[in-house]
């Protein structure tokens, strides 16, 4: 065997590795809960049931669960991707007192364990009147600490002497910003919305302490919830609305994969 495809086939062996899971969560998804459980396990369903998508869509009251996960993981990927990169942008090419204390001291708050915030959180939602409200669930995480860490390290490669020329000619800082240090960090960008997306996506912990009425469920809290109301858990429903769930996450990465994958690289090469 020639050398050359040895690396090819370690690569699609670890392909497949990564997408036998995806394979077996769709092909689940269309079995029985009888035939899911038996053993040994089918690779593919004897009988097909596509019976299950309709029956989850109408037992999770999908078009509006779907609705609030989208608003909320929209809205604060948005805020995290603006906020963040803003701040970022400030302490890679502003000066001001304490620039260097304050970040670090920033850098050090992501060592805090997110369920140690849980409590005050739940307080300063309920006292300014935002519990049980999507904005609950955003304007709290609308801006993060890794978001202000990952765009800094980007701006900082932007040229100083171009934003000096650019304020030579007039730009303010907010055209500044926008129009010159964002394009040039698209892949910066794209890898934070990914990122941001897929965690406010699948975010369990926060609706379930900041949510009460159900029109207002986000998926994961809703599929959570469903396991918990029948005695049988009915996995192939469950696995039906995990399939459905996957449907906005691949098609905001498939969109924009090339992006992302120059971002992962462009950090690569900088580490």
């Amino acid at each position: 065997m020639n050398k050359k495809w040895i690396p090819t086939i370690i690569l699609w062996a670890i392909g497949l590795v990564f997408f036998l899971p995806l394979y077996w969560l769709f092909a689940s998804s269309l079995k029985s809960d009888l035939e899911i459980t038996q053993f040994p396990p089918t690779f593919w369903p004897h009988t097909l049931e596509w019976s299950n998508y309709p029956k989850i869509w109408e037992a999770l009251k999908f078009s509006t669960t779907f609705t609030n996960s989208i608003i909320v993981s929209v809205s604060c990927t948005a805020l995290v991707v603006v906020f963040s990169s803003m701040a970022g942008y400030a302490f890679s090419k502003k000066q001001f007192m304490g620039k260097n204390a304050l970040f670090i001291l920033l850098i050090a708050t992501m060592t805090v364990p997110p369920t140690v915030l849980l409590l005050p959180i739940y307080f300063i939602i309920t006292k300014i009147g935002l519990y049980d409200s999507l904005a609950s669930l955003i304007l709290p995480f609308g801006v993060t600490v890794f978001g202000i860490f990952f765009t800094k390290q980007y701006i900082d490669d932007v040229p100083t002497e171009m934003l000096e020329a650019a304020r030579i000619d007039g730009s303010g800082e907010f055209r500044l910003f926008f129009q010159i240090v964002l394009p040039l960090i698209k892949p910066a960008i794209t890898t934070l919305t990914i990122i941001e997306f897929v965690h406010n996506w699948n975010s369990f912990t926060m609706p379930l302490v900041l949510l009460q009425s159900e029109d207002k469920f986000t998926i994961p809290l809703r599929l959570a919830l469903l396991a918990q109301e029948n005695i049988a858990i009915p996995w192939s429903r469950i696995l039906a609305a995990n399939v459905l769930s996957l449907i906005p996450v691949l098609i905001l990465f498939l969109s924009v994969q090339k992006q992302f994958v120059k971002g992962l690289m462009a950090g690569a090469v900088k580490g």
